[in-house]
């Protein structure tokens, strides 16, 4: 019989060999994948990635009328405009535009490049809505005019979420805000809020809005810096995408007579990663 012996340094070479591709597997897990985007390279909105709100009363005592024509494709943009026009019981129109019922990922790293508007009274956003909430709001009301009941106290509203990717009041042109608001069980509304103040006016160009969703944390940067992270109240179920420019508000007040018209959202780029543990 013949015994062939292997030298040990051979053995200790295919042992390294063998970790290096177990940690390489191990990394390609942990890696963030494109799993969804749009270029805005087309003529018009793609539709079957895309919905856009019609509607007249917004809350936050907001003044805009969410119109079709304000959201449009340009030169290779995504355009979300605001202008100072009477439409329905409304001063302004604007526009905005989801994902619902298209793609509601659970987890991932959303980035969006844009140039925001600005000027008094603008307030654009880049946010995540869950998937269900409406549902559920629907049925507890339904429940309760079932029990007699005009409302519903904070205790029997559903639990929910919504991530703010990012927030930005047009009077403020070199501030921003992300933001995580969610409701414990008992219905305490809680939030967790990073601002970031800086000496970029985000009026003036393009900038990188990316936000990363894990299991066990939730994290905000700006063109690649981080600027806030929280550990707290993080959502597990899915959430899907809006972009949009509310008008007036109780948070931006309203356009007075410095608020130029009209005012353009534009954004260049949406991309959705996730890792591969998450859609396997």
């Amino acid at each position: 019989m013949n015994i062939r012996i292997i030298p040990v340094s051979l053995c200790f070479m295919l042992l390294l060999s063998g970790a290096g591709l177990a940690q390489n597997k191990s990394e390609s897990k942990n890696v963030w994948k494109l799993v969804w985007q749009d270029e805005f390279d087309g003529k018009r909105l793609d539709t079957n990635k895309w919905n856009v709100l019609i509607r007249e009363n917004s809350k936050h005592n907001e003044l805009q009328y969410y119109v079709p024509d304000e959201v449009y494709v340009e030169n290779g943009l995504l355009r979300i405009r605001s202008r100072a026009r009477k439409y329905g019981s409304k001063e302004y129109t604007s526009g905005r535009l989801d994902t619902k019922g298209k793609f509601a990922p659970l987890y991932g790293r959303f980035e969006i490049r844009a140039k925001l508007p600005g000027g008094k009274g603008l307030w654009p956003a880049h946010w995540l809505y869950p998937l269900n909430r409406d549902w559920q709001m629907e049925k507890a009301m339904e429940d309760a005019v079932a029990n007699g009941k005009e409302r519903l106290i904070p205790e029997e509203r559903p639990w929910y979420s919504e991530i703010d990717i990012m927030e930005f009041l047009g009077h403020e042109p070199e501030i921003l805000y992300g933001t995580l608001h969610y409701c414990l069980f008992d219905g305490t509304r809680k939030s967790s809020s990073g601002t970031l103040s800086d000496t970029v006016d985000y009026t003036e160009d393009f900038h990188i809005y990316a936000l990363e969703w894990e299991p066990d944390s939730i994290r905000w940067y700006i063109d690649g810096h981080l600027f806030h992270s929280t550990t707290d109240g993080i959502p597990h179920k899915p959430h899907y995408l809006i972009l949009n420019t509310a008008v007036g508000g109780s948070w931006p007040g309203n356009p007075d007579s410095t608020t130029i018209f009209p005012q353009f959202h534009d954004i260049d780029y949406v991309r959705i990663f996730q890792k591969k543990p998450y859609f396997e």
